[in-house]
């Protein structure tokens, strides 16, 4: 059975600045062949299943390589941990994928997404980035 791909298509980013949100930005995420298994960690084999993202900011420049978040059970790797995601994942309701300094997840729109203990983000559209430096962005996906 073949997944359904969430994550292909094109993305405004909304930054929130004093509580304005204004786009910056559009992202292209496509999807890319599968990693090969004899270049990458152990710790990533359990999913080989790779995207693009482009930012059009970036006149198309910057090409980044992203990948699920690993999950995996059985062999105690789960990068929702972190967050305190892990019974949001299995339940379906967050996925996310990794580019290095940053990361995409998708969950329920209008939703109250908490971090940690302390930190919480409403997401309007379900979609939302968080880049390394940066901070949290809206995503809104509109194809």
């Amino acid at each position: 059975m073949t997944e359904k791909d969430i994550w292909s298509g094109t993305y405004l980013v909304n930054e929130l600045n004093n509580g304005v949100s204004r786009i910056t930005d559009t992202l292209v995420v496509a999807s890319m062949k599968d990693a090969d298994p004899k270049g990458i960690p152990v710790k990533e084999e359990s999913d080989m299943v790779r995207w693009s993202l482009i930012s059009k900011r970036d006149g198309d420049k910057d090409k980044a390589t992203v990948r699920q978040f690993s999950f995996d059970g059985e062999n105690d790797r789960d990068a929702y941990k972190e967050f305190g995601w892990t019974e949001l994942h299995k339940e379906g309701k967050m996925n996310c994928i990794d580019g290095g300094h940053f990361f995409i997840c998708q969950t329920q729109p209008n939703t109250s997404v908490t971090f940690g203990k302390d930190e919480k983000y409403f997401t309007k559209t379900g979609v939302f980035g968080i880049w390394l430096h940066y901070g949290i962005v809206e995503l809104q996906k509109i194809y």
